[in-house]
């Protein structure tokens, strides 16, 4: 998913901050340390207010805690397109 991530251009991407190998902070870092500026909205099971603020830290323009709704992703997701990279 990184290397995609760098050669092809997205509207957007949805990550998850527990990956196998890389976790999702690593690899949104990975993006912007590549000047990768594709919205970035990062989810994750867990729910403590320190792996939100480290996910936007790490460079994510979103965060949402699963579980969620799929109405409300599609939204999000919209919502940063429409803002651009």
């Amino acid at each position: 998913g990184l290397v995609l991530a760098q050669a092809v251009a997205y509207d957007a991407i949805v990550l998850d901050i527990m990956l196998p190998g890389l976790n999702g902070y690593e690899v949104c870092a990975k993006l912007r340390a590549a000047e990768v500026w594709t919205p970035v909205l990062m989810l994750s099971a867990k729910d403590g207010e320190w792996d939100e603020a480290e996910a936007l830290d790490t460079g994510a323009d979103d965060f949402l805690r699963k579980p969620f709704s799929f109405v409300v992703l599609v939204a999000r997701l919209r919502a940063l397109i429409r803002r651009g990279s």
